[in-house]
């Protein structure tokens, strides 16, 4: 454990993985990658792309452009959705490692 004097201060020098090692309640950066919202946003975000091309070539014709635009609208919603409601997911299962007072 290094200690640092800075003037009227001491600062713990250590690094925050090197004092938590081994504390389950830290676990290392290795466990907690973004890995779930990453994944979940890039497939949402292809699915909406493939959405709207086969949209726009398949099935806008019946409609006006107004209509268009509300279906581009909510679909762009939806995939909002998804993507937020994964990144919760992935807050929640690491809310403790954010929230744990020393």
């Amino acid at each position: 454990m290094a200690w640092i004097n800075r003037g009227e201060r001491v600062v713990d020098a250590m690094a925050s993985e090197e004092k938590h090692q081994g504390d389950p309640m830290y676990p290392d950066w290795e466990h907690s990658r973004p890995l779930g919202g990453i994944v979940v946003t890039m497939l949402a975000l292809i699915a909406w792309l493939v959405f709207i091309l086969l949209y726009s070539l398949y099935w806008s014709g019946g409609f006006d452009l107004f209509q268009n635009i509300v279906v581009v609208i909510v679909s762009l919603g939806i995939t909002a959705l998804v993507i937020g409601l994964g990144w919760v997911i992935w807050g929640f299962r690491h809310v403790k490692r954010w929230t744990r007072t020393e």
